[in-house]
């Protein structure tokens, strides 16, 4: 994958208008009708470029749906792209400390106010990237999240449980969720005791929570484009990113962040890359263990990231190794969004 330069660009977009797509159409019923481009798929099969591409084709920016990016210094271990350099600016990147918290909700909120103030009133198409699954239908799918644990209502139950028999607040499940009750174990307390406190909080029935997330219902138009390579490939790519960030000083990065106090940070331990580099600065690894395990964690990631995105069904799938240019790849995607939006009626 490349980024195109503008003479590519503007070649190509003049052999859409004369070939099979009006171009001018495409932008105007996309903007009109406030559609929402969905780049997605594992790390490492070119998304970040395909969005860049497609955002200059199509005369606007990106927003990144990547929940380690939003991070201000960690740049070599998650591949940030400098997209100002291609005159496009990009959201949700570089916009708390490490040893901050920024939660699935607040990225929502956060992100859906850019769509809003920056591409729906600016007459802009937005275009999401990520390989953040939970992040991508938390930003566009009318989803309702499970509330955080609440420790006294948590001890409560433990301290009745106790009392009383595991038994008898199955049973109370059963009354409250019938549904949920029967796919656990009646002997199952932590399930149990859950599912009795998420009732509490909220009023609302686990099973209600998991329906809510097996509906996928958008809140906006939106087309989702899946990015994926072949295993193999995908594979190499991997072990050939890893191999770049550590020449690109990567060691250096994570030892900056250490000094300045966020060797502690959750964002630092939880995120491929920083917590075996920790873990090597550490000496808990050696340097060819910690290269070694950055290149396993990564595909392990990337097997699950396919996983999670493989059970949608909206995504429209691009494998990008069946291409020789990434104009033809372009091409097809743009195919894609022009059958998905010129049917459209405003």
């Amino acid at each position: 994958m490349k980024i195109l330069k503008y003479k590519d660009l503007k070649i190509f977009t003049e052999k859409l208008n004369k070939k099979y797509i009006n171009y001018d159409i495409l932008i105007k019923r996309i903007i009109e009708n406030k559609k929402v481009l969905i780049i997605c798929g594992p790390t490492c099969t070119g998304k970040t470029e395909i969005a860049i591409n497609l955002a200059s084709i199509l005369k606007t920016n990106i927003i990144s749906l990547d929940s380690i990016q939003i991070y201000k210094g960690m740049n070599i271990g998650t591949d940030k792209y400098n997209t100002e350099k291609y005159g496009i600016k990009q959201f949700m990147v570089d916009i708390i400390n490490p040893d901050q918290i920024m939660t699935v909700v607040e990225f929502r909120d956060l992100c859906r106010l850019n769509i809003e103030k920056y591409f729906f009133s600016k007459n802009k198409i937005p275009v999401l990237v990520g390989g953040s699954g939970l992040y991508i239908r938390g930003t566009v799918d009318n989803l309702e999240f499970i509330p955080n644990s609440n420790p006294d209502i948590r001890k409560s139950l433990v301290r009745k449980i106790k009392k009383d028999g595991l038994n008898t607040f199955y049973k109370k499940l059963e009354k409250i969720d019938q549904k949920y009750a029967s796919k656990i174990s009646e002997n199952d307390e932590r399930r149990i005791i859950r599912a009795l406190e998420v009732y509490k909080i909220t009023g609302k029935t686990f099973s209600k929570f998991q329906n809510n997330w097996e509906n996928r219902e958008s809140i906006y138009k939106s087309i989702f484009i899946g990015i994926n390579i072949d295993r193999s490939i995908l594979y190499r790519k991997i072990e050939n990113r890893v191999d770049r960030m550590f020449d690109s000083n990567l060691i250096e990065e994570v030892k900056n962040l250490k000094n300045k106090g966020y060797g502690k940070s959750r964002s630092l331990r939880q995120a491929i890359g920083y917590k075996e580099v920790l873990e090597y600065l550490e000496g808990d690894k050696s340097l060819k263990e910690c290269i070694f395990e950055v290149k396993k964690n990564t595909k392990r990631l990337a097997k699950k990231q396919l996983t999670w995105f493989k059970a949608d069904k909206r995504i429209n799938w691009i494998r990008v190794n069946n291409y020789d240019n990434i104009l033809y790849s372009i091409n097809d995607i743009i195919k894609i969004i022009w059958k998905n939006s010129i049917n459209l009626r405003g």
